[in-house]
């Protein structure tokens, strides 16, 4: 399968890794209220919205790995 997310997309949703798609979507919105910087709200908006419109069983078999 390949992985819907980029790179930055990527990063984003292994600050907040958990097994659970919901809870990372969760967590997301929770942090979204702290952040200042439009680009990194554009993102988590972005990153959320994708998570949102996948199922847990893709979310299960993407390969998320931060990038160095």
């Amino acid at each position: 399968m390949n992985n819907p997310f980029t790179v930055e997309e990527t990063n984003l949703i292994c600050i907040f890794q958990s097994d659970s798609r919901t809870k990372v979507i969760e967590d997301i919105h929770k942090a979204m209220k702290h952040i200042d910087d439009d680009e990194l709200v554009e993102l988590s908006v972005r990153v959320a919205g994708k998570l949102e419109s996948i199922g847990d069983e893709e979310y299960a078999r993407l390969v998320l790995e931060a990038a160095e």
